[in-house]
C-alpha cells in the first residue's frame, strides 16, 4: 500500500525573525487524519504543540483545530493557533487577503473561540480570544515549589503569592530577572508536583524586565505534557494581564489594557505575546493574546501502514 502524504509546516509564533519565538508544526489539511495519526506526527516533528486544521462540525463556525504536544492532546494552545493562521493567511486559504481583516470562529477541546486576522506592513497579525481565568492559592508547600524550580524562598515576591488557575497554570512570581534567568529547574519534582496537584505547567515570571521594553518576562515549563521548557507561551501570557488585574497590581479606574509580555530569551529564542484585556463592572471580560509568525520550514511525511485505533 501506497504511504500517505501529510503536507506540514513549521511556523515560528510570537516573532517576525526565524529561529527565534516558539516554532510549531501546522497541518493544514488534516481532514482524513485519526486522532492517533496526529500524535505520531506530533512526536515526530518533536516540538512543543503541533497544530492540525480540520472542518467545522458545527455550520456556524469556521474551522475546527487540534493541538497536540509530542506526548498527547492538549486543549489549549496560543502560539500554534497563531502559526495556524498565519499559514492560512500566508497560502490565501479561506477567502484571506492581504490587507482585509476577517475574524474567524474556531471550535476547540475548551468551546468556540474567536480568531481574528489583522494586517500590518502587509503581514498578517493573528489575535486569539482567550477563556478568562479564575486563581486559586497555590495548594501545595512552597518550599517545595521552590526546591523544584531551582529557587530560594527569598527570590519569590513578597507582594504576591504563588497561585494557580482552573485550568491547572501555576503562576510563581519573583522578585527581579536574575532569579528568573538562572533558575534551574528539576524535572522529576516538576512532574511529582503535576501528578500530585494536577498542574500543567508552571509560569515563573517577573516584572522586573531590566532594559527590556515589555511588561513582564517569563519562563515556562511542563513536563508532564513532554514539554521541558516552552519558548514562548500564549496561553501564559494571556492571563498574566488578569493575574495583575486581580491581584491589585493595575489602576482600577482604567477599563482597558495592553501589554506585552517576552519570552524565550533564557533559551535563545526570544519572542514577545501581545496581550489586550477589557474590564467590564470590575471583571476582565476580554481577554486577547496577539502575535505575528514566519514559516520556516515546509515538507512532507509519510504515513506507512494502518493507524492506531482512532479518537
Amino acid at each position: 500500500m501506497a504511504p500517505t502524504i501529510v503536507r506540514f509546516l513549521q511556523v515560528d509564533a510570537f516573532t517576525r525573525k526565524p529561529f527565534t519565538g516558539n516554532p510549531a508544526g501546522v497541518v493544514l489539511d488534516a481532514t482524513s487524519l485519526k486522532g492517533s495519526d496526529m500524535i505520531r506526527i506530533a512526536r515526530e516533528l518533536n516540538i512543543s504543540e503541533t497544530v492540525f486544521v480540520l472542518p467545522a462540525e458545527n455550520e456556524n463556525n469556521d474551522l475546527r483545530i487540534r493541538w497536540f504536544t509530542p506526548t498527547q492532546e492538549v486543549n489549549l494552545c496560543g502560539h500554534a493557533t497563531i502559526a495556524a493562521f498565519h499559514a492560512l493567511a500566508e497560502e490565501g486559504r479561506f477567502d484571506l487577503q492581504v490587507n482585509e481583516p476577517q475574524s474567524f470562529l474556531v471550535e476547540t477541546q475548551v468551546g468556540v473561540l474567536t480568531v481574528d486576522v489583522e494586517w500590518f506592513d502587509m503581514r498578517p497579525y493573528i489575535k486569539l480570544s482567550l477563556p478568562t481565568p479564575a486563581f486559586f492559592p497555590y495548594p501545595g508547600d512552597i518550599r517545595y515549589l521552590c526546591g523544584a524550580l531551582g529557587l530560594a524562598d527569598i527570590e519569590l515576591s513578597q507582594k504576591v503569592k504563588p497561585q494557580i488557575t482552573g485550568s491547572g497554570l501555576c503562576y510563581v512570581p519573583v522578585k527581579n530577572l536574575d532569579s528568573l534567568e538562572t533558575l534551574e529547574p528539576n524535572q522529576h519534582l516538576l512532574k511529582n508536583l503535576n501528578d500530585r496537584h494536577d498542574l500543567s505547567g508552571f509560569a515563573v515570571v517577573t516584572t522586573d524586565t531590566g532594559d527590556m521594553k515589555a511588561d513582564w518576562v517569563m519562563r515556562f515549563f511542563a513536563p508532564s505534557l513532554g514539554i521541558f521548557e516552552d519558548p514562548v507561551t500564549g496561553t501564559a501570557n494571556g492571563p498574566m494581564g488578569a493575574f495583575l488585574w486581580k491581584n491589585g497590581f493595575l489602576d482600577k479606574k482604567k477599563k482597558n489594557f495592553t501589554f506585552q509580555g517576552a519570552q524565550g530569551g533564557s533559551i535563545n529564542r526570544p519572542g514577545i505575546v501581545n496581550v489586550n484585556m477589557l474590564i467590564k463592572e470590575d471583571e476582565v471580560s476580554v481577554l486577547q493574546i496577539g502575535g505575528e509568525a514566519v514559516t520556516v520550514i515546509e515538507g512532507n511525511i509519510r504515513m506507512h501502514g494502518d493507524s492506531a485505533s482512532s479518537f
